[in-house]
């Protein structure tokens, strides 16, 4: 029986966001709470026990917030793809390294990692913060970016009269623009609008399957213009053309990301 919580989730977490919230905040929020919705009894209250919330959403951003600690530096590499630049695929054996060729060093050889750790400790706090968090990171298609810019970090552009690279513009410039101009910049009415979407469901924990497609997009929509054809690059002016062609695609995918992770945290923890 899926849980029926969403109530509790509105009223305890209603928030306004301001323009620089992210996918590396409030979208892996929004990834989280859609997962909550989904969990079975039995699973909600494992993992709430664990990490000592009643919402998942306390912890999807841990990840982010220790990975410039020294002592955690070596996950950097675990929160994306490098792929190489047009060649539109993921394929884990050519492209799941770290800076010194260690594999499988990525965001696909890290959720294998931690669901393999899970399944012989369902009670380590940090194997299940870590899971939260690279799920929806490996639905960001700019996660399984390009090598040779970073995953869109090095390439500046315009957008809303702001200056950002492309990785921060999917991060994060898009999101809070939609939710400024269509929910009244208030989270809870864009989540209510997210949870009414129909995911895409295909198989538990497939990470590699994940990266695949997030390349896949990547290649066919974050680096091209709204045009559909030329490629985008340093100090390009985006337009709402090139917003409008995205925005769903983004929702799309933290949907995505908050039901395959559902699905993969009650299996785990049933």
């Amino acid at each position: 029986m899926l849980l029926s919580i969403y109530t509790f989730i509105l009223s305890s977490i209603s928030f306004f966001i301001t323009p620089l919230d992210a996918w590396g905040s409030i979208g892996h929020i929004a990834v989280a709470d859609i997962a909550q919705t989904n969990l079975t009894y039995n699973t909600y209250k494992h993992i709430t026990n664990i990490i000592s919330n009643d919402n998942i959403s306390s912890v999807a951003n841990w990840a982010d917030e220790i990975r410039n600690i020294p002592e955690w530096h070596w996950t950097e590499p675990l929160h994306f793809i490098n792929t190489n630049d047009w060649i539109c695929d993921y394929i884990e054996k050519r492209d799941c390294y770290n800076q010194i060729e260690e594999y499988p060093y990525c965001v696909d050889g890290a959720i294998q990692n931690y669901t393999t750790l899970i399944k012989n400790d369902n009670n380590n706090a940090d194997y299940l913060k870590f899971l939260i968090h690279f799920v929806g990171d490996i639905h960001q298609p700019l996660h399984c970016g390009f090598k040779s810019d970073k995953g869109g970090n090095t390439i500046n552009v315009h957008f809303n009269n702001h200056l950002v690279n492309l990785h921060s513009l999917w991060d994060t410039n898009l999101i809070s623009f939609r939710i400024f101009n269509d929910f009244n910049n208030n989270y809870n009415q864009w989540l209510n609008y997210l949870l009414k979407l129909s995911p895409q469901l295909d198989c538990i924990g497939c990470s590699q399957f994940w990266g695949n497609n997030s390349a896949q997009l990547a290649c066919k929509y974050s680096y091209v213009n709204s045009d559909g054809i030329t490629h985008i690059k340093n100090g390009d002016y985006i337009n709402i053309d090139y917003y409008n062609r995205n925005i769903d695609i983004i929702e799309k995918q933290i949907v995505n990301a908050g039901y395959k992770l559902a699905e993969l945290l009650n299996h785990l923890y049933q």
